[in-house]
């Protein structure tokens, strides 16, 4: 894997846990 991979896959991560996150807890965002 490139740099470029690992920033994307790191990224791709984030944003769906954060997303999972703010589904499971609305009321925290």
């Amino acid at each position: 894997m490139s740099y470029e991979n690992i920033i994307g896959l790191i990224l791709a991560v984030l944003i769906a846990v954060f997303v999972f996150a703010a589904l499971l807890f609305p009321e925290r965002f």
